[in-house]
C-alpha cells in the first residue's frame, strides 16, 4: 500500500504534469485543455513553486474548468511580474549608464539577459538582478548601489553579494562568476578578458557560446545542490532554439567540453525535446522530469542535504547538517557579518547572533530540521549515481 509521503509525491508529480502541459502551450502557441478534475488551487500553488505562473496564466483565463478566484489570483500575479520586469529592466539600464560613466566594466548575467530571448520576457519572473564587475572596481560599485538606496543583505558569499532596495528590488554584485567548487570555475575565471565590450568599452557582453555554457552551469550547479525547477528547463529551451543556432557549433562544444557539461546538456536538450517538443519519453528522460517537478525552483532543504552528503560537506546524521548550519565557516560569516572583515575576533559573538535568529525563527527551523531528519541518509548512493548519470 502506498504510504502517505509516497501518495503525496505522487500527486505533486502529477499536477507538474498539468503544469508543463500549461506551460507548453504558452511558448509553443497550442491550445491547451486542462484535464478532468484539475485542482487549480494546486496548480497555482505549485506554478508559484516554480516561479513559472504567469506563463500558465493565459491557459488558466481561457479554461472554462478554472474558477474565477483562481483566474483573478493568475491575473494578478501576471500584471506583478510585468511590472517587476518593468522596473528591472529600468534600473539596470540605469546603472549600466552610471557604471559606464565610472568607467566600471560590468557585465549583466543570468536573468536579466535570459528574458530576451522569451517571446514576452516580462513572463519570465526574475527574483534578483545580477552583474559581474572587475574586482579593482568592485568598491566603487558598492557605494553607487548603496547611494541609490540598496542596503547590503546578510545574505553573501565569496561569489557575490546580495543588496535589496524596498520594495522589491534586489541586486546581486559579482566578484566571481562561479564557485570554486563549480564546473567551469577555471573556464570563467577572468572572464573579461573572453568578453566583447560595447562601443563605450565598459559595458560587456559574454559570446554567445560562453553565455549559452555560463547559463547552463548555473543550472548544472542548482541542480546538483538542490535542485532546480520549470523555469530552468524553459530557460534552456529558448536558449537551445534561438541561441544556438547563432553559435559556433566548435566553440559550443568546446566550451561544454572543458566545462564538463557535456552530459548535462544533452540530458536537458532530451527533456525540452520531450516537454516542448516531439521527444519521446523514456526512463532516463522521467527520472530528470521527476527531480525537477519536486524540487521547484530553488531546490529543496531534503536535496540539499543528500547531494551535501555526497559531496562530503555532511556527514549522515542530520545533527551534523543543523550545526553545520548554524556555524558557518569564517569565509562565509564575513560575507554575511561585513564587520568580520575587521574584527575576526567577534565570530563567536556572531554565531551566538544566528543562534538567537534560528531561534527567534524557530517555526521555519523547525520545519527545515523535520524535512532533514526524515531524509535517509543511507540513500548517498543512489544520489551520487543520479548526478554522476547527470555528469555532475
Amino acid at each position: 500500500m502506498e504510504n502517505k509521503n509516497e501518495a503525496k509525491t505522487r500527486d505533486v508529480l502529477d499536477v507538474g504534469n498539468v503544469l508543463v502541459g500549461a506551460v507548453r502551450s504558452q511558448i509553443c502557441g497550442e491550445a491547451y485543455t486542462f484535464p478532468e478534475g484539475t485542482d487549480f488551487k494546486k496548480l497555482y500553488k505549485l506554478a508559484e513553486f516554480h516561479k513559472v505562473t504567469p506563463l500558465v496564466s493565459g491557459a488558466v483565463v481561457k479554461s472554462e474548468a478554472a474558477p474565477d478566484d483562481v483566474k483573478a489570483v493568475f491575473r494578478k500575479e501576471l500584471f506583478r511580474c510585468a511590472a517587476r520586469y518593468a522596473a528591472q529592466e529600468k534600473e539596470a539600464a540605469e546603472l549600466a549608464d552610471i557604471f559606464s560613466q565610472e568607467k566600471i566594466r560590468h557585465c549583466f548575467l543570468k536573468g536579466t539577459k535570459v528574458s530576451r530571448f522569451y517571446d514576452n520576457p516580462d513572463m519570465r519572473f526574475m527574483l534578483d538582478m545580477d552583474v559581474y564587475v572587475e574586482p579593482e572596481k568592485l568598491a566603487r560599485a558598492e557605494a553607487i548601489l548603496k547611494n541609490r538606496g540598496y542596503e547590503m543583505s546578510m545574505y553573501g558569499d565569496e561569489k557575490d553579494t546580495a543588496y535589496t532596495k524596498k520594495p522589491f528590488l534586489n541586486f546581486e554584485l559579482h566578484k566571481e562568476l562561479k564557485y570554486d567548487y563549480d564546473k567551469g570555475y577555471e573556464y570563467y575565471k577572468g572572464a573579461f578578458s573572453r568578453m566583447v565590450p560595447s562601443e563605450n568599452g565598459y559595458s560587456m557582453d559574454m559570446t554567445d557560446e560562453d553565455f549559452y555554457v555560463y547559463i547552463l552551469s548555473h543550472c548544472a550547479h542548482h541542480f546538483g545542490v538542490g535542485g532546480t525547477g520549470i523555469k530552468s528547463v524553459v530557460d534552456h529551451y529558448y536558449l537551445k532554439t534561438r541561441l544556438k543556432p547563432e553559435c559556433n557549433e566548435a566553440l559550443l562544444e568546446e566550451g561544454l567540453r572543458e566545462t564538463g557539461l557535456t552530459v548535462f546538456n544533452s540530458k536537458m536538450d532530451r527533456l525540452c525535446d520531450f516537454w516542448f517538443g516531439s521527444g519521446e519519453g523514456d526512463k532516463a528522460v522521467a527520472e530528470t522530469a521527476e527531480y525537477i517537478i519536486l524540487s521547484g525552483v530553488f531546490g529543496s532543504e531534503a536535496n540539499s542535504y543528500l547531494s551535501g552528503i555526497v559531496r562530503g560537506d555532511y556527514s549522515e546524521k542530520s545533527s551534523g547538517y543543523i550545526l553545520k548550519r548554524l556555524f558557518l565557516p569564517y569565509r562565509l560569516m564575513k560575507n554575511r557579518y561585513t564587520i568580520l572583515q575587521k574584527l575576526p575576533f567577534l565570530l563567536p559573538l556572531l554565531w551566538m547572533v544566528r543562534i538567537f535568529s534560528a531561534f527567534s525563527d524557530r517555526k521555519k527551523f523547525a520545519g527545515e530540521a523535520r524535512k532533514i531528519q526524515s531524509v535517509d541518509g543511507s540513500r548517498k548512493e543512489d544520489r551520487a549515481d543520479f548526478l554522476k548519470r547527470h555528469g555532475l
